[in-house]
């Protein structure tokens, strides 16, 4: 019964919207109308009413600011908006301008940074109202914003991983990795270790000058976890990347080499994926890597690629190239 009345109820919304009421006349003065300007006032109001209260609703109540979303306070906001007169355009402007200010405001507090929005809005109105405007000046605070935004994210990004490096799983990483390396060194004297922690068994250095940061090289690899778990493999097929592409301990490992040389790389999880690990390859924190790999070609430049199946005179493009990701 309850639904048949509300679907009353909206049948009865519709038909009075395409008819006239009282006092409703179009714009050129006749007697009849568009449109019920009452049941538009209705719908807009109570539509978009209850389509929010229906998003609150659904949010799940584990999201911190749930409890603290006024459904009184939205009111208020929207009163205070639709009550702006229409002619000063400027207060409608300087609301919108706020609203993005307050999110880009926010967005650095969370990163650490401690605002004076008083002094935001004293530094706003004395720029706003100058006389001259000196482009020297904008540029100035411009290049400070982006240095001061990029000290932000680096620090927030720091204390991030630190997180989560004291988590048990980064911190059992760790430790496994650790121990077979230390295994893997007793049973094999060819192992050797660099300042950084990565450990290696050079097989061939391979011949001619090594791989330097600015190199491309040509790589054939296999890539396992401790447990002989593949997680990728150029399956015999050389591969060709920089060598700054790639992971810090492969990175170093190649420079070890010349062209035709061949090693095995055991990497541990602060030269590899960290703490983050690499969850869709299956790595977890602090995960030791374990790469055999065999350098076919070093350059200085990557190889020019020949377009396959160029664009024909009826303007098919040709094929995209999958682009091989990060070791």
């Amino acid at each position: 019964m309850k639904k048949l009345f509300l679907g009353l109820g909206a049948a009865a919304l519709i038909m009075s919207s395409v008819s006239c009421g009282s006092g409703n006349t179009n714009t050129a003065g006749n007697d009849s109308c568009v449109v019920n300007n009452d049941s538009l006032s209705i719908a807009i109001g109570a539509g978009m009413g209850s389509g929010i209260a229906n998003q609150i609703k659904q949010m799940p109540d584990s999201l911190p600011f749930k409890a603290k979303l006024s459904k009184d306070d939205i009111i208020k906001g929207l009163e205070y908006f639709l009550s702006i007169d229409t002619a000063k355009v400027g207060i409608p402007a300087g609301v919108s301008m706020g609203m993005q200010l307050a999110g880009q405001i926010a967005q650095m507090e969370q990163m650490g940074a401690k605002i004076d929005r008083k002094k935001v809005i004293e530094e706003f109105s004395k720029a706003l109202k100058q006389d001259s405007v000196s482009m020297e000046e904008i540029t100035k605070y411009q290049e400070f914003l982006q240095l001061a935004q990029g000290k932000l994210q680096a620090e927030a990004q720091r204390k991030y991983m630190e997180e989560l490096e004291k988590k048990p799983e980064a911190i059992q990483g760790t430790k496994t990795g650790e121990a077979f390396i230390a295994k893997k060194k007793q049973e094999d004297a060819e192992i050797k270790t660099t300042a950084s922690g990565l450990s290696y068994k050079i097989i061939n250095e391979g011949a001619g000058d090594k791989a330097v940061d600015t190199s491309f090289v040509k790589v054939k690899y296999t890539g396992k976890l401790i447990n002989d778990t593949v997680f990728d493999d150029s399956k015999g097929e050389a591969r060709e990347f920089p060598v700054k592409g790639v992971v810090p301990g492969f990175s170093e490992g190649l420079k070890l080499l010349g062209k035709g040389g061949k090693a095995i790389f055991y990497i541990p999880g602060k030269l590899g994926y960290g703490a983050q690990g690499q969850p869709a390859a299956g790595i977890g924190p602090n995960a030791t890597l374990v790469f055999e790999v065999e350098i076919v070609d070093i350059q200085g430049a990557p190889t020019p690629q020949k377009p396959q199946n160029p664009v024909n005179f009826q303007g098919q493009p040709r094929p995209n190239v999958k682009v091989q990701g990060k070791k």
